[in-house]
């Protein structure tokens, strides 16, 4: 079944048209691969948006300017959260028969220090989420996918390329534990 029906005119507009005022951008949050699992007390290291709409200023504590003429910052803030601008490509999953295929995250821009944040920090499973909004109306979700997770990170001197996965239960044992007195002394 499609997801179109979920999503606004403008937004369905907005990915169809060859010419539109309105442009569809994703926001991709990346959580702590350290921290908690609850996207709610979860520490967010890294915001990032495939499109701007502005730039970004960034303060102080005592207000002062961070960002000045020669170093721009452009992305996008949605829900008071800035959303730094990166060209990336998104490929999201098929739906299939047997559940929600993989999702593929190419970023076309390596630096030393992406290099260095996946060797010391993406070798666990990371929560991420992928939001859809419009360019006009950054605040309201058009689209959200919330269950992926960074299951593997690959770089060359050109892109770096996350590939995503969703829990799946099929692959889960059933029970999870054999009844044996150590776990189970109540049965024995």
């Amino acid at each position: 079944m499609s997801r179109l029906n979920k999503l606004s005119a403008a937004a369905i507009k907005a990915m169809f048209s060859s010419e539109t005022d309105q442009q569809l951008i994703m926001l991709l949050t990346i959580y702590d691969p350290n921290g908690s699992t609850d996207p709610s007390a979860a520490t967010v290291p890294v915001r990032l948006a495939d499109s701007f709409t502005k730039r970004i200023t960034s303060t102080t504590t005592d207000n002062s300017i961070i960002t000045t003429d020669d170093e721009v910052i452009y992305g996008v803030t949605s829900n008071s959260n800035d959303f730094l601008f990166l060209p990336m490509t998104l490929n999201l999953p098929a739906e299939q028969d047997t559940g929600v295929g993989d999702c593929s995250i190419t970023f076309n821009y390596v630096t030393k220090e992406a290099v260095e944040l996946i060797r010391t920090h993406l070798f666990n499973r990371t929560k991420v989420l992928i939001e859809m909004v419009l360019s006009g109306t950054p605040d309201h979700v058009e689209a959200s996918f919330s269950e992926f997770y960074i299951v593997s990170a690959t770089y060359n001197a050109e892109s770096v390329n996350l590939s995503l996965s969703m829990v799946n239960y099929n692959k889960e044992p059933f029970p999870s534990f054999n009844f044996t007195p150590s776990y189970f002394p109540g049965l024995f």
